[in-house]
């Protein structure tokens, strides 16, 4: 992370020289979920969120995004609005002037800027996580309903694995924020002698489960399908396939499940 922080320091460092910063756009995310251990182990964790990279759970597809720009319209802020990593594509290109709708090709991408830029509601409501026809599991959401089907490697990475090692000490962030190179930046930008942030908007980004632990959770490793209201179930402890037939069968409908070539799987 330090390594991260010195490197976007840079950037901004040379963007403000060559005042290039009043018209730029900073994004830094991730492609996907940490992988805690096997042969692609990066000792990386997802937690509380169930599964780690390669599978369909929100632990291994979830994951933070930072942007910045004076071109927004609302700043300061965290947006828990869903978005896809294809929206990349159309929503920087409409942000720096161009009309996303004449881009060529079919794009699964949709224009988030200005959704983005005035912190409105997504205009996504719909994502396919995958359709493996090999090791035959597919994940769709539909709002906040989430559908699994299948899993990666009989189930190795269905659990949730909480971060080893002792608690990260915070006393110190701000004082590390303060001094590093993007907040000197960022007051010579502003003409500031100091940035001011909410005081709590570190907890607007924290992810809460409801619960600790798996304790009350209905979900067992290799008995799809899988069905989640992601609103109140981020971490995916109550699979209600069997309790909620009425939205399972939306997804099976014949018409849906051909659209989005299902049947490979299921």
């Amino acid at each position: 992370m330090d390594t991260l922080d010195e490197s976007v320091g840079v950037v901004m460092e040379t963007l403000y020289e060559e005042n290039m910063l009043e018209n730029s756009i900073v994004v830094f995310c991730s492609d996907n979920g940490g992988t805690p251990f096997g042969p692609h182990s990066t000792r990386s964790y997802n937690w509380p969120l169930r599964g780690a990279k390669f599978g369909l759970w929100e632990g291994s597809t979830r994951v933070p995004a930072f942007l910045w720009s004076p071109l927004l319209a609302k700043k300061r802020r965290v947006y828990k609005q869903l978005m896809h990593i294809t929206d990349w594509l159309p929503t920087l290109y409409s942000a720096a002037g161009g009309n996303a709708t004449k881009l060529k090709g079919s794009l699964d991408g949709i224009d988030m800027w200005r959704h983005l830029s005035f912190d409105l509601p997504s205009p996504r409501t719909e994502m396919l996580y995958n359709i493996d026809p090999i090791d035959k599991m597919a994940g769709l959401r539909q709002g906040n309903d989430k559908l699994v089907l299948g899993t990666y490697e009989n189930g190795e990475f269905d659990g949730r694995y909480m971060t080893t090692g002792n608690p990260r000490p915070h006393n110190d962030l701000d004082e590390l924020t303060a001094n590093s190179t993007v907040a000197q930046v960022l007051r010579h930008f502003y003409g500031v002698d100091d940035l001011q942030f909410p005081p709590d908007w570190r907890e607007h980004a924290i992810v809460e489960c409801g619960r600790q632990g798996d304790e009350g959770s209905n979900f067992v490793s290799g008995q799809s399908p899988y069905l989640f209201d992601l609103a109140k179930d981020p971490c995916e402890l109550y699979n209600l396939a069997s309790s909620n037939p009425k939205v399972k069968q939306a997804f099976r409908d014949e018409s849906f499940r051909a659209r989005h070539h299902l049947f490979l799987v299921y």
